[in-house]
């Protein structure tokens, strides 16, 4: 009975032992104590504890000591950083094996609704028990996603407050759907970001490390979109995403032909399996070149087949740890060398070009320029055989040492131009001309240059089979090159594209893409977005001048100086219209082999001239010509070849006309009665240059005159604005009020009051732009000297029992919207009067000018 009764109460105790200690368990996670030890949570009858739910409210309870838990700061969104999240699988998705989620390692420290989480070694805000000392094996690291009690998937304290106290996290599970979850994730926590930013704030973001989601995003959406996803759960391909130089870099180095980023990535994945010094520096540019150059096929130009991409890149590391390459090729950036890699042109044939390319010319100042020494310009062959027919290479492949043997036309001579380049790393490709082929290179490693060239670069395009950024026309290559010499810039100026698109409203989209380009004005997508922005008509007129207005005051800073009115400006002529440019540049040689001739300068908006000279070519000056002047958009003569001081006595003369007293937009020279040249006997007129000296400004125009008027009369003012002084305004209350709609964003230099009698009371004038007041002056006013710039006059009366006033008359420059933007287009290019930026900037401001603004 004894041992019954005390085996029974041993029984007893320890079933109250189990029970408190059951409790403790369930409970220990909302109460924490800090007495539950990792062993308790090991043992199999846990797992048949019912799990909370996720919005079970005993983790919401208060601290002990508190009064409900701290309040949540209503700036919370604005305050709070974004954890990066890298596309890694096994940092971001949980195996399909772990059905809760216990065994996920990762670094995602965001809970579902966005709340940074709390660091498992702090008791801040909230105090637990669940530390690495507790849970030794269950990964509690920094402030990482964890599932350490078994709950139905990992999940971490609130490390923002303590309303809620706890919550799980959003991880999706590893497998088919990971890109698309991963998509959703990257959309949904970028777009909630930069959607409560400031536009300073959000280049503050994107300067981040944290910015490198946007384009994960923005490649995972490519992907996506052409339903061709990479396999994240490639450790390589993950690397590549995870990466900063390396993505930034593959996304940044120019368009892939069809959008085929899956091939490229793939194609740089290999590479670095193969090598992993590709991960770094020069391999990795020169991997993520052959990787976007050879997403698309890339053809033997001996052969016809395609060229081994991999096996490519394999040939250009040799050559360069072998230092075989000219200097140039080692701080070439990636988009760079994709023009070296590229080149059609197989490997052995690059040896044999560094093997026999004359001495003189390996030089990064001259290899492009060796064609013309290596290959005969021939019609014919030895036999011959026209260059015509197939049989001019005797049915051999077409290589580069073949080219040099037999010779060629404009065809081989530049396709052997661009493949001496790249043979010693230097980026070259072929360019079509109507009528002939040229080539482009990079001389000196810094500045393409047109070789073998007949038409200039307005006339360039790229070559069928060769990839491109942008636009095919060849301007375009020195002009991404330009963007590409600041990597940091562009880069950015990218970013700030990619995020532009996730607004629908049109409003940020401008706001954020003209931004951009003043970040980077060499990005042509950039103009390319913001005039999609800005032709949906969403885009307010007060927005419009707030964001317009400091290009305007940077413009009227820089253009009152006397200077070259016309250099750099838009040349158009009669005919050899790729020689024209010359004539705005330092000098060149145009001419006509017609009797009448013409040759046009646009200024680019409205100069007073001061003084215009004309550098004839030879003696090929016109006897009569009339000078026009584009004035309000009317052509009107000002000046003939009677008002020209020229001296005949020398060749090439210069021919000097004074300036007139107009506002002049365009020069127009109509030639006849010419001389024929005394070199080739049959141009009438040639113009090497023209100078015309003068200050560019807007219209010193009445800018005021018949534009929309209110006053505090009703259906009254108009007498004041239609420049009519037999008429007047009249007001007989002592407040009275004027405003004035300039309908443009206007520079003005004065303000004149015509009063009826004598001027009356007081008046305070004010400059607006975007409604808010920039410029204001008070008295009393007959003529107010007041430079600024405003949309719209407003002006105040007072002090007087009566007004009457004949016309008020703002004397200045004004500029529609499209006006502005096609001057930034033009301050952005670092060398606006390069041919090749003249294109591109017409190309631009073309775009400009058809959008319907409303300012």
């Amino acid at each position: 009975q004894h041992y019954y009764i005390t085996n029974n109460l041993r029984m007893r105790v320890l079933r109250s032992i189990l029970y408190l200690l059951f409790v403790h368990t369930v409970f220990a996670k909302h109460y924490d104590d800090g007495n539950r030890t990792p062993e308790s949570y090991d043992d199999s009858w846990m797992n048949e504890i019912r799990k909370p739910k996720s919005d079970d409210k005993s983790r919401n309870e208060p601290e002990e000591g508190t009064e409900g838990g701290s309040e949540m700061p209503d700036n919370l969104e604005m305050e709070r950083t974004l954890v990066y999240m890298p596309i890694k699988v096994s940092d971001v998705c949980v195996e399909e094996t772990d059905e809760n989620g216990s065994r996920y390692r990762g670094n995602i420290s965001v809970t579902v609704s966005g709340h940074t989480c709390q660091r498992w070694d702090s008791h801040t805000p909230n105090s637990h028990s669940r530390t690495h000392d507790n849970y030794p094996h269950a990964g509690l690291e920094e402030n990482y996603c964890r599932n350490p009690d078994n709950e139905v998937a990992p999940w971490c304290y609130n490390g923002e407050g303590s309303d809620p106290r706890w919550e799980l996290c959003d991880i999706p599970t590893c497998g088919s759907d990971f890109a698309d979850d991963m998509l959703q994730k990257l959309e949904k926590e970028i777009t909630k970001k930069i959607r409560k930013l400031k536009l300073g704030q959000i280049k503050e973001y994107l300067q981040s490390d944290e910015s490198l989601k946007v384009f994960q995003w923005q490649l995972l959406t490519e992907l996506k979109e052409k339903g061709r996803p990479v396999d994240l759960e490639d450790e390589t391909i993950s690397w590549i995403l995870n990466d900063h130089d390396a993505l930034e870099t593959l996304l940044t180095s120019g368009d892939v032909e069809d959008n085929k980023w899956k091939e490229a990535v793939e194609i740089v994945a290999e590479i670095i399996r193969q090598d992993p010094n590709a991960k770094h520096g020069l391999k990795l540019r020169l991997a993520i070149a052959v990787g976007l150059t050879f997403s698309t096929d890339v053809f033997s130009m001996a052969h016809g087949g395609t060229i081994d991409g991999i096996a490519r890149y394999h040939s250009y590391a040799q050559w360069a740890d072998e230092k075989l390459l000219l200097e140039p090729f080692y701080t070439l950036n990636a988009w760079q060398m994709r023009y070296v890699v590229g080149s059609w042109a197989e490997d052995d044939e690059l040896i044999w070009a560094r093997n026999n390319a004359l001495e003189d010319f390996r030089d990064p100042d001259k290899i492009g320029s060796v064609t013309h020494s290596m290959v005969e310009y021939n019609l014919y062959n030895d036999d011959g055989i026209s260059v015509q027919t197939s049989g001019y290479y005797y049915g051999k492949p077409v290589t580069l040492e073949w080219i040099h043997t037999i010779g060629g036309v404009c065809g081989a001579i530049s396709k052997f131009g661009a493949g001496m380049a790249q043979a010693f790393g230097i980026p070259g490709l072929p360019v079509g001309q109507p009528g002939h082929c040229a080539f482009i290179w990079l001389k000196n490693g810094t500045n393409w240059y047109l070789g073998n060239d007949i038409r200039g670069w307005a006339e360039s395009t790229t070559h069928s089979g060769i990839q491109y950024s942008w636009k095919s026309q060849a301007p375009f290559f020195p002009v991404m090159n330009e963007a590409q010499l600041n990597p940091d810039t562009y880069r950015l100026s990218e970013k700030m594209r990619i995020i532009a698109a996730a607004f629908s409203d049109s409003k940020y989209r401008f706001t954020i893409l003209e931004d951009a380009t003043t970040i980077c004005p060499q990005n042509y997508d950039l103009w390319y977005d913001m005039s999609g922005a800005l032709s949906e008509g969403t885009v307010d007129k007060k927005h419009l001048e707030n964001t317009l207005s400091p290009i305007l005051l940077e413009y009227e800073e820089n253009s009152r100086e006397i200077k070259d009115v016309a250099k750099g400006k838009e040349v158009t002529a009669s005919e050899y219209q790729n020689l024209a440019y010359y004539v705005a540049k330092d000098g060149g040689e145009w001419c006509s082999d017609n009797t009448v001739a013409w040759v046009e300068i646009d200024l680019g908006g409205p100069c007073s001239i001061n003084e215009l000279q004309i550098h004839w070519w030879g003696t090929s000056y016109s006897n009569d010509y009339d000078l026009l002047a584009e004035v309000d958009r009317e052509f009107v003569l000002v000046r003939t070849e009677d008002d020209e001081n020229r001296d005949e006595s020398y060749y090439n003369p210069w021919g000097v006309l004074q300036g007139w007293d107009k506002l002049t937009s365009k020069v127009r020279v109509d030639m006849r009665n010419g001389n024929i040249d005394p070199w080739y006997g049959k141009y009438y007129f040639g113009i090497r240059q023209m100078i015309i000296t003068g200050v560019e400004h807007g219209n010193t125009n009445v800018v005021s005159l018949n534009k929309q008027i209110k006053t505090n009369k009703p259906s009254a003012g108009q007498e004041l604005i239609d420049g009519d002084i037999s008429t007047y305004w009249t007001s007989d209350e002592s407040s009275s009020w004027i405003k004035i709609d300039l309908e443009g964003l206007c520079v003005i230099d004065h303000v004149i009051f015509e009063w009826l009698d004598n001027i009356q009371g007081r008046q305070k004038i004010q400059y607006l732009v975007g409604g808010k007041s920039k410029l204001q002056k008070k008295g009393k006013f007959n003529n107010i000297h007041l430079p600024g710039i405003a949309g719209q006059l407003s002006i105040k009366l007072q002090k007087s029992a009566t007004y009457s006033i004949r016309e008020i008359t703002a004397v200045g420059s004004c500029y529609s919207a499209r006006d502005i933007l096609k001057i930034k287009v033009n301050m952005g290019f670092n060398k606006p009067d390069a041919s090749y930026n003249l294109y591109v900037i017409g190309d631009i401001s073309g775009i400009i000018e058809q959008l319907e603004i409303g300012m």
